[in-house]
């Protein structure tokens, strides 16, 4: 039997989703654009509707025919420039740049999946991981499209909130540090939900699309801001839809990189203090000090990581960065203490070949003594 499907019959078993679409912009398009029909059709979908299920679209492509502009922003995975083993992109397939995740928890199947993301905004609060759901997933779409921000429906985001709707995906899942955590990934959230711009210190409340998608006027066009990539002199522009430019006037950019600048130089101290820390740490190994040493320099990696994976140079809370750059100096410095005796940091780090004097002069005394 074969029915001329008339989509207001939609209306009979979807009628919030149908209300929502027909009341958007998306409203004179059917739903076979994002729908695909099974076998039978959509007729036999309305005859059979668990036997003939129509598969959902979730590629960006989708939307690309009707948002090309949009759609070539997002899409900077396509480019001649992109250089995958520099750069990431919500467009940049997750199966082809991390084969891995394929294989992995649920945490990064609701994050690197268009699929898994939208499961993971029905829970609006961030760590909220619909982990039951996400188990039995049969993810279609490794990149982060269009819709795992936007309601395909009705065409606004997820969660209105638009910095609680990346941070979905752009938090540490709450670790804390343990002694036995050594890497904090994507702690963007974590750190922009404690920072200046949101609680009241700053003039303004800022998000992440006010410095991630902010609108700026280019060559007679009008960029959108989906590749979400941070750009201090853009946001600079007079014309900028984030009106930076109202207080800081040109200085904007400058600030930014003298901050990172600084930032930058004490992670490059610190990753030489985390070698040395790491040589101590081994000569202690079969001891009984290499466990709380261990932890010790397990923290240390804890707060330098949260640093360098939030990806800002503590342009998203400077204040954050800096006590976690002290907190891994400290942690760092107990390890190389312990090797000289020295229950709280040392005051200043010595040079590495400081401390293998120092251990050659111990291993010289001891033989002395022992004869």
């Amino acid at each position: 039997m074969c029915i001329a499907v008339d989509f207001d019959d939609c209306t009979d078993c979807h009628q919030e989703s149908y209300d929502q679409w027909s009341s958007s912009a998306h409203g004179t398009a059917d739903c076979e654009i994002c729908h695909t029909p099974a076998e039978g059709g959509f007729d036999g979908h309305v005859v059979d509707p668990s036997g003939s299920v129509p598969t959902a679209d979730l590629s960006s492509e989708v939307c690309g025919d009707c948002h090309a502009a949009i759609f070539d922003e997002w899409n900077e995975f396509a480019g001649e420039e992109f250089d995958m083993e520099a750069m990431a992109s919500h467009s940049e397939p997750t199966e082809v740049a991390e084969p891995y995740v394929l294989h992995s928890d649920v945490s990064c199947v609701v994050c690197k999946s268009t699929d898994g993301a939208i499961l993971n905004l029905e829970e609006a609060e961030v760590y909220m991981l619909n982990e039951e759901a996400a188990h039995d997933l049969e993810v279609t779409e490794w990149a982060i499209a269009c819709v795992a921000c936007h309601d395909p429906h009705e065409g606004g985001l997820w969660l209105e909130e638009s910095t609680l709707l990346c941070g979905n995906c752009h938090n540490t899942e709450g670790v804390v540090a343990d002694g036995k955590t050594p890497v904090v990934r994507h702690a963007q959230w974590d750190m922009v939900s404690t920072s200046v711009y949101v609680d009241g210190t700053h003039p303004t409340g800022i998000g992440c699309v006010d410095c991630h998608m902010s609108m700026v006027p280019l060559d007679g066009e009008v960029t959108t801001g989906h590749d979400f990539d941070f750009d201090a002199v853009a946001l600079s522009d007079p014309d900028s839809s984030n009106e930076c430019y109202s207080c800081h006037l040109d200085s904007l950019s400058s600030s930014v990189e003298v901050k990172q600048e600084t930032v930058s130089q004490r992670l490059s101290y610190l990753n030489s203090l985390k070698e040395e820390s790491n040589v101590v740490l081994e000569s202690f190994n079969g001891t009984d000090v290499y466990g709380p040493q261990l932890a010790n320099y397990n923290n240390g990696l804890f707060y330098l990581t949260e640093v360098e994976n939030d990806g800002s140079l503590g342009i998203h809370n400077m204040f954050r960065t800096e006590d976690d750059l002290d907190m891994a100096e400290r942690y760092f410095n107990l390890v190389i203490g312990e090797s000289l005796g020295v229950d709280e940091p040392v005051g200043q780090v010595p040079a590495p070949g400081g401390i293998v004097v120092v251990m050659i002069f111990a291993t010289v005394a001891f033989l002395i003594k022992r004869d």
